[in-house]
């Protein structure tokens, strides 16, 4: 490029010219399947890392509660008009939620830093452990509130998310193999 501009007649013919080079650049950069491949698998580790750092926080939160912090899921519970025996079985397995919530988080960081490193089989694998929490949260969280219309819930993103992760990662990669097959 530095040869082809020391011929360019002016500098708006060279600036032309560079941004002509810049533009094929990019084009040839976004048509490349393992660069499409790799922004993919990075655009759902960032949004993994996201919900991972999103879920800490809420047993951050979670902790603060069980130490004495206003609670607003018993304050729903008592304004939807929640039985005692509910709000004592929310009061018991408060501690094991935020426990699956910070489980959720690391393995969801887990996820995040195994599928930006492009290692498939650790994902694979923190993802089933991420799923299986989020089971078991959301299975706690049906055995204390099934009855109650109205309740704030955390964990119905869980598996909607626990499901999409892979499932965009298996679209991406059943997409680059198809291309590659093709060339």
């Amino acid at each position: 490029m530095a040869a082809e501009l020391v011929h360019a007649a002016d500098e708006q013919a060279a600036i032309a010219f560079a941004a002509g080079c810049l533009i094929t650049a990019i084009r040839e950069r976004v048509a490349d399947v393992d660069t499409r491949f790799g922004a993919g698998m990075w655009v759902i580790a960032v949004a993994s890392a996201l919900i991972a750092i999103f879920r800490l926080i809420c047993a951050a939160r979670g902790v603060e509660v069980i130490q004495g912090a206003p609670d607003g899921m018993r304050e729903a519970l008592v304004q939807l008009g929640a039985t005692p025996a509910t709000t004592a079985s929310y009061k018991a397995a408060r501690p094991v939620v935020v426990s699956c919530f910070f489980a959720l988080g690391m393995t969801q960081l887990a996820t995040a830093w195994f599928l930006s490193r492009g290692e498939i089989r650790p994902f694979l694998i923190a993802w089933s452990i991420a799923l299986l929490i989020a089971g078991v949260a959301v299975a706690i969280q049906l055995s204390i509130f099934w009855s109650i219309d109205g309740l704030p819930s955390e964990f119905h993103g869980l598996l909607l998310q626990a499901a999409t992760v892979p499932t965009m990662l298996a679209w991406y990669h059943n997409r680059q193999g198809r291309f590659q097959r093709r060339q």
